[in-house]
Protein backbone atom coordinates (compact mmCIF):
# COMPACT_ATOMS: atom_id res chain seq x y z
CA UNK A 1 0.00 0.00 0.00
CA UNK A 2 1.59 3.77 -1.12
CA UNK A 3 1.24 6.25 1.43
CA UNK A 4 -1.28 8.63 0.90
CA UNK A 5 0.61 12.02 1.76
CA UNK A 6 4.32 11.42 1.61
CA UNK A 7 5.58 13.13 -2.12
CA UNK A 8 6.40 11.31 -4.93
CA UNK A 9 4.93 8.30 -3.37
CA UNK A 10 2.98 6.72 -6.46
CA UNK A 11 3.49 7.82 -9.62
CA UNK A 12 1.43 11.06 -11.43
CA UNK A 13 -2.09 9.26 -12.84
CA UNK A 14 -2.07 6.56 -10.35
CA UNK A 15 -5.16 7.26 -8.70
CA UNK A 16 -6.82 6.85 -12.04
CA UNK A 17 -5.77 3.39 -11.87
CA UNK A 18 -7.29 2.46 -8.80
CA UNK A 19 -11.36 2.02 -8.19
CA UNK A 20 -13.13 5.74 -7.37
CA UNK A 21 -14.15 5.90 -3.79
CA UNK A 22 -11.40 4.70 -1.76
CA UNK A 23 -10.33 7.86 -0.06
CA UNK A 24 -12.72 9.73 2.03
CA UNK A 25 -12.19 12.88 -0.15
CA UNK A 26 -13.27 10.92 -3.13
CA UNK A 27 -16.77 10.35 -1.67
CA UNK A 28 -19.52 12.89 -1.46
CA UNK A 29 -18.85 15.31 1.92
CA UNK A 30 -20.51 14.82 4.68
CA UNK A 31 -21.32 18.45 5.12
CA UNK A 32 -21.83 19.98 1.22
CA UNK A 33 -23.25 23.21 2.90
CA UNK A 34 -21.24 25.10 4.51
CA UNK A 35 -23.89 26.60 7.19
CA UNK A 36 -23.92 22.21 7.73
CA UNK A 37 -20.08 21.98 8.17
CA UNK A 38 -20.18 25.56 10.53
CA UNK A 39 -22.97 24.60 12.68
CA UNK A 40 -21.38 20.74 13.15
CA UNK A 41 -17.57 21.65 13.80
CA UNK A 42 -19.65 24.54 16.74
CA UNK A 43 -21.49 21.40 18.03
CA UNK A 44 -18.76 19.56 18.31
CA UNK A 45 -16.03 21.44 20.06
CA UNK A 46 -18.85 23.72 22.26
CA UNK A 47 -19.90 20.38 23.65
CA UNK A 48 -17.14 17.88 23.40
CA UNK A 49 -13.68 16.98 24.75
CA UNK A 50 -12.27 19.53 22.01
CA UNK A 51 -12.99 22.86 23.69
CA UNK A 52 -10.60 22.30 26.47
CA UNK A 53 -8.26 21.23 23.82
CA UNK A 54 -8.45 23.59 21.76
CA UNK A 55 -8.50 26.44 24.51
CA UNK A 56 -5.06 24.83 25.51
CA UNK A 57 -3.51 25.30 22.30
CA UNK A 58 -4.72 28.66 21.90
CA UNK A 59 -3.25 29.77 25.44
CA UNK A 60 0.11 27.65 24.52
CA UNK A 61 0.37 30.36 21.88
CA UNK A 62 -0.71 28.51 18.83
CA UNK A 63 -2.44 31.10 16.83
CA UNK A 64 -5.69 30.71 15.52
CA UNK A 65 -5.07 30.86 12.34
CA UNK A 66 -2.88 27.41 12.35
CA UNK A 67 -6.12 26.12 14.30
CA UNK A 68 -8.13 26.64 11.33
CA UNK A 69 -6.01 25.69 8.71
CA UNK A 70 -5.91 22.57 10.54
CA UNK A 71 -9.50 21.77 11.21
CA UNK A 72 -10.30 22.41 7.59
CA UNK A 73 -7.92 20.58 6.34
CA UNK A 74 -8.46 17.74 8.74
CA UNK A 75 -12.17 18.41 7.58
CA UNK A 76 -11.44 17.59 3.96
CA UNK A 77 -9.16 14.58 4.50
CA UNK A 78 -12.55 13.13 6.63
CA UNK A 79 -14.32 14.06 3.78
CA UNK A 80 -16.77 16.34 5.83
CA UNK A 81 -16.21 18.63 3.55
CA UNK A 82 -14.83 20.05 0.04
CA UNK A 83 -11.80 21.56 -0.40
CA UNK A 84 -13.80 25.16 -1.61
CA UNK A 85 -16.30 24.35 1.55
CA UNK A 86 -13.18 24.24 3.70
CA UNK A 87 -12.26 27.49 2.80
CA UNK A 88 -15.70 29.15 3.13
CA UNK A 89 -15.81 28.02 6.96
CA UNK A 90 -12.66 29.65 8.04
CA UNK A 91 -13.73 32.90 8.93
CA UNK A 92 -16.58 31.54 10.80
CA UNK A 93 -14.26 29.39 12.64
CA UNK A 94 -12.13 32.03 13.67
CA UNK A 95 -14.27 33.98 14.59
CA UNK A 96 -15.74 30.86 17.02
CA UNK A 97 -12.58 30.12 18.18
CA UNK A 98 -12.08 33.76 19.12
CA UNK A 99 -14.63 34.15 20.85
CA UNK A 100 -14.86 31.43 22.98
CA UNK A 101 -11.09 31.80 24.22
CA UNK A 102 -11.80 35.72 24.97
CA UNK A 103 -15.02 34.14 27.01
CA UNK A 104 -12.13 32.04 28.50
CA UNK A 105 -10.59 34.99 30.02
CA UNK A 106 -7.50 35.13 27.48
CA UNK A 107 -7.27 36.65 24.14
CA UNK A 108 -5.26 34.58 21.57
CA UNK A 109 -2.62 35.23 19.24
CA UNK A 110 -3.87 35.82 15.78
CA UNK A 111 -1.71 35.14 13.17
CA UNK A 112 1.29 33.27 12.83
CA UNK A 113 4.14 36.07 13.14
CA UNK A 114 5.71 36.40 9.62
CA UNK A 115 8.12 39.38 10.87
CA UNK A 116 11.76 37.29 10.56
CA UNK A 117 12.40 36.73 6.54
CA UNK A 118 13.36 33.77 5.27
CA UNK A 119 17.20 32.68 6.22
CA UNK A 120 16.96 34.84 9.46
CA UNK A 121 17.54 31.55 11.45
CA UNK A 122 20.24 32.49 13.46
CA UNK A 123 23.03 29.25 13.54
CA UNK A 124 22.47 29.40 17.30
CA UNK A 125 18.67 28.75 17.32
CA UNK A 126 19.03 26.41 14.19
CA UNK A 127 21.21 24.31 16.15
CA UNK A 128 19.54 24.41 19.60
CA UNK A 129 16.29 23.23 17.74
CA UNK A 130 18.54 20.57 15.54
CA UNK A 131 20.18 19.71 19.47
CA UNK A 132 16.15 18.77 20.59
CA UNK A 133 14.28 17.65 17.67
CA UNK A 134 17.06 15.65 15.92
CA UNK A 135 20.16 14.13 18.19
CA UNK A 136 21.51 11.70 15.95
CA UNK A 137 21.51 14.37 13.37
CA UNK A 138 22.96 16.87 15.86
CA UNK A 139 25.92 14.69 16.65
CA UNK A 140 26.70 13.78 13.41
CA UNK A 141 27.10 17.13 12.21
CA UNK A 142 29.31 18.34 15.03
CA UNK A 143 31.64 15.57 14.40
CA UNK A 144 31.95 16.41 10.52
CA UNK A 145 32.35 19.93 11.35
CA UNK A 146 35.06 18.88 13.74
CA UNK A 147 36.87 16.73 11.40
CA UNK A 148 37.01 19.90 8.87
CA UNK A 149 38.49 22.07 11.66
CA UNK A 150 40.86 19.49 11.84
CA UNK A 151 41.58 18.73 8.56
CA UNK A 152 41.83 22.58 7.91
CA UNK A 153 44.48 22.27 10.41
CA UNK A 154 45.86 19.88 8.54
CA UNK A 155 46.06 21.85 4.94
CA UNK A 156 47.42 24.83 6.32
CA UNK A 157 50.11 22.58 7.39
CA UNK A 158 50.64 20.71 4.05
CA UNK A 159 50.48 23.90 2.49
CA UNK A 160 53.07 25.67 3.93
CA UNK A 161 55.19 22.37 3.68
CA UNK A 162 53.97 22.81 -0.16
CA UNK A 163 54.79 26.62 -0.35
CA UNK A 164 58.04 25.68 1.17
CA UNK A 165 59.22 22.69 -1.10
CA UNK A 166 58.01 25.24 -3.72
CA UNK A 167 60.11 28.27 -3.11
CA UNK A 168 63.29 25.83 -2.31
CA UNK A 169 62.83 23.89 -5.98
CA UNK A 170 62.79 27.26 -7.48
CA UNK A 171 66.06 28.40 -5.59
CA UNK A 172 67.52 25.46 -6.91
CA UNK A 173 66.03 25.82 -10.63
CA UNK A 174 67.69 28.98 -10.67
CA UNK A 175 70.88 28.11 -9.10
CA UNK A 176 71.55 24.94 -11.27
CA UNK A 177 73.28 25.11 -14.30
CA UNK A 178 72.32 22.78 -16.89
CA UNK A 179 73.61 21.74 -20.51
CA UNK A 180 70.23 23.32 -21.55
CA UNK A 181 71.37 26.62 -20.62
CA UNK A 182 73.84 28.52 -22.73
CA UNK A 183 76.03 30.24 -20.51
CA UNK A 184 75.61 34.33 -20.03
CA UNK A 185 78.95 36.38 -21.14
Amino acid sequence: MRDKITALAAPPGNSLTEPPGKWPWERPPQFPDPDDAIDHFVESVSHGPAREDMLKMMMAGITVEEIVNQVAFKGFMAGAFTPDVAELIKPAVAVFLINMALESGFEPQMFIDDSPAEGAVSDQTFFEIMKSRNPAGFSAMVEELNKMERMKGELDRQDIEKGMMAQQQEYLNENQESFLRTEEE
